[in-house]
This record gives structure tokens, sequence and C-alpha cells, in this order.
């Protein structure tokens, strides 16, 4: 009897009230909003218990649904990660393995799925594949935007807002991609050199594991030092950096995570003064985190939890147990898309990388899964790596360089500052995590090679 309570249907989850709501909608299919904010580390939300920020309206969502507490990108920068979001499929399936790539032709996106299944498909914000506010497959644009978050987020959520609140006749799939906390990239470029701190006794603490490890692996020390793009030049400041810099560029980091919570807000309020909140699944999560000044690194393109590690936040009226956290399931940007389908009723992509989450939203049922994978490319096929989560233990590995591999336990390590890849006491579990991608590798058709 319990399994029949927790596997109800989402309708049936909704009562009375949501019904007459929902009587509107062909087939009662539920409303999907994807909510994407871009270079929102794991931790830079109030609900995960960060005292240094205040994120009322992501919490709003946990407090209503289930925060995925491990999960990952499947690649840390903008355009790959994005190609799995819409597609769940691997960079490296997808074609793009760099920014700004179109994905592949043919790949059917969220945006096609849901389309063809009667879905009025809706698209705000960044893009990114590849032209970065336009070109959306699948989809009809509501509003493009800026480079800069400041200037693009405000008006991204009230056009969507006013959407919401003045045109849906059947059920919709909704994105909104807002920009930042991704201006803290150009934050970066303008703070170089001496700083003046004001009012320094607010600044969070330093990293602890802000020390840098000169023999990570040999691709990584490239990227800190090449200086080919606005990466490897922010990654290259932040080296020299000393602990006041770090705490003054965090505090500012967090403003601006604050910043895109109040625009989200208006989202979340149209929603509950049209009542459509009462049958719409709600996704959240953010296209990869941010370095954190973590290892004398920041902004993306590295597989360190900072980085790699991103919020995920399931959130609607069909969700068992809400406020619940899952600190078990292993979870990826790649699962969004298939939870999607199996709430409308549709058969996720062929070949879908991820998996559904919807046991996981429907009480306490761990997911078949032992591993998730990130891709990673700095610039040249030669210069790429592939990352391994297992539940306790991570392990990275790149193409070349006499240093290739990191292999962390995270559970006696969290901070990843003891690389156990060249101890004779973790070659055992090395060998099984090099023996899980060989096989990862060979399954989806990936043409990395590992040692």
């Amino acid at each position: 009897m319990r399994y029949r309570i927790q596997r109800r249907s989402f309708l049936g989850a909704l009562g009375g009230a949501a019904l007459a709501q929902d009587s509107q909608q062909p087939g009662g299919k539920p409303n999907l909003l994807l909510i994407l904010t871009d270079q929102q580390t794991h931790t830079a939300l109030s609900c995960a218990g960060n005292p240094w920020l205040k994120t009322p309206a992501m919490d709003s969502l946990a407090a209503r649904g289930r925060r995925f507490a491990e999960a990952y990108c499947n690649y840390p920068v903008c355009s790959p990660s994005r190609s799995t979001v819409f597609t769940s499929r691997m960079p490296h399936q997808t074609g793009v393995r760099v920014n700004g790539r179109p994905i592949a032709a043919g790949m059917a996106t969220m945006g096609d799925t849901f389309r063809a299944a009667g879905y009025d498909t809706v698209y705000g914000g960044k893009w990114h594949l590849p032209r970065s506010f336009d070109g959306m497959t699948g989809f009809t644009k509501l509003i493009g935007g800026s480079s800069q978050g400041k200037d693009m987020d405000t008006p991204l959520a009230n056009t969507c807002s006013e959407w919401i609140r003045t045109n849906p006749k059947g059920p919709f799939l909704m994105v909104a991609s807002f920009m930042n906390p991704h201006d803290i990239c150009e934050w970066i470029r303008q703070h170089r050199g001496a700083r003046e701190y004001p009012n320094p006794d607010v600044f969070p603490p330093a990293p602890g594991n802000m020390a840098h490890d000169p023999s990570e692996p040999e691709c990584m020390a490239y990227h800190r030092s090449a200086g080919y793009d606005s990466m490897s030049q922010a990654v290259g400041i932040a080296s020299e950096w000393k602990p006041f810099d770090v705490r003054f560029y965090l505090h500012d980091y967090y403003r601006m995570v604050e910043a895109v919570d109040a625009e989200i807000a208006k989202l979340l309020a149209a929603l509950r003064e049209t009542g459509l909140d009462r049958n719409t699944l709600i996704a959240f999560a953010s296209d990869h985190g941010e370095g954190m000044g973590a290892h004398r690194w920041v902004q993306k393109a590295a597989f360190y939890e900072e980085s790699a590690h991103v919020p995920l936040i399931f959130s609607g009226p069909a969700i068992l147990q809400p406020g619940a956290v899952d600190r078990h399931n292993l979870t990826s940007l790649a699962d969004i898309f298939p939870t999607f389908c199996d709430y409308a009723g549709l058969a996720a992509p062929k070949d879908a990388v991820g998996k559904t989450l919807r046991p996981a939203l429907e009480g306490h049922h761990r997911l078949e899964r032992d591993f998730i994978v990130s891709e990673l490319r700095y610039a040249e096929p030669g210069r790429e790596g592939r990352m391994l989560r297992t539940a306790r233990h991570k392990y990275v590995v790149f193409a070349s360089g006499a240093r290739r591999e990191q292999f962390f336990d995270l559970q006696t390590d969290p901070g990843e500052t003891f690389n156990l890849a060249q101890r004779p006491d973790g070659a055992p579990r090395l060998d099984e995590h090099r023996g899980l991608l060989k096989k990862w590798i060979s399954a989806t058709g990936d043409d990395f090679r590992v040692i």
C-alpha cells in the first residue's frame, strides 16, 4: 500500500483545486519550468547552510521540493554543459566540446521533444548554442539578453512573468536562463592589482583549501599559465591573490547570487498569482559552478568540487516529503530532461545518459547508478580530461602530460587536497575507477583514452 501512495500520479498529488486548474490542459499534463543560473556553485544557497548569503526564492523551491546535494554538471563550461541539459547526451555525443558550437544536426532537444508532444515551448535568456542569446531549436524565443546579468536578468524575469500571467492555454515548457552570478567573470577582470577593502568584517572566510597544489595535472598547469582566453587570465590573476582578495571576491560573488535570486522570485510569484504553481514541476539548476578561490582557482573549467558540483532542485506539488535533501543519489544535469519526460508521460530520448529522478522525488528510492561522468577540454584535443565520481571517490584523468591523474577520497578529504593517485595504498581503488571509466567510454562511444 505504501508503494502505491509513493507512486501516485502527478494529478493525484495535487488535490481538487489543482484538478480544476488542470482541466484546461489536454491530457492533464503538468507544466514544466526549467530555471537556470550561470556559474553558481553547489554551496551558494542559504538552504545549503551557507550563512554568507540569503536566497529566499531558491530556498522556497527546496522547501516545496527536494534538493539533490550530490549533483554535478557533465562539463564545467557553459556551452558543452548546456548541450547536455537539452539533449541528455554527453558533450562528445552532442559535438559541443568547446563554447559556441551547435548541437549535432538531427539530435532532438528538449524543445523538439515537448513541442512534438503538444507543449507550448518557450525560452528566455542565455542559449549559447552557438549564439549566446538566440538560435533556440524547438523553442519560441521570448527574450534574449546581454552578456551581463546586471543588464539581462531583470528584463528576462519580467518578460517570463508576464508570459505566465497572460499566455498559457495548455501545458507549457518554459526555460528561464539567467546570466548571474556569471558577472563574477567581469568582476575578476576589473579587480586586478591592489584593492581597497570596504568593511572587510562582513567578508566570508577564505577557503581552507586555498593552497595551490603544484603537482596537479600538467593540463591544469597549462591552463593556469597559457592565457589564451579569459578563463586562463582569470585563474592567473587569482593565483596571486592573498586571503583578503579571495574574501572580497566571495563577498561580491554572493551578492550576484542574491541578485539573481530576487529575479527568480518574480517568476515564482507569477506562478502563484495565476494558480499555475498547482500544476507546474520546476527544476532549478546551474550550468556549472565557480572556483571560489579554492586551489587558487576561479571561474570554471576544472573538475574540482567548486566548479563541477552544482545545485539541483526539483519542486512542485507531486513531490513527496517536501523539504527533504537527497544526500545519497549521485545526479547530474543530464537527468533533468528524462525527469521532465517521465512526469509528462513521454519516452526519454533514445540513448539518454541521464535517468529520471522521479523515484527519488516520490520517496527514498536509490537510483540504479554507481557513478556520474564529466568531460573537459582545454582548447586543444590533446588537453582533454574526464572525471568519474562514485559514492566516495573522484577520479580525474587527462589525455596528455607526465602528471595525468588525480584521485580523491571525498569522505576524508572533501577539499581535495590530498591526491591519492601516486600513493601505493590508493592503487586498488584507483584501478577500479579506471575500469569504470573505460566501460563508460565504450558504452557511450567516447574517443577519450584512459591510462
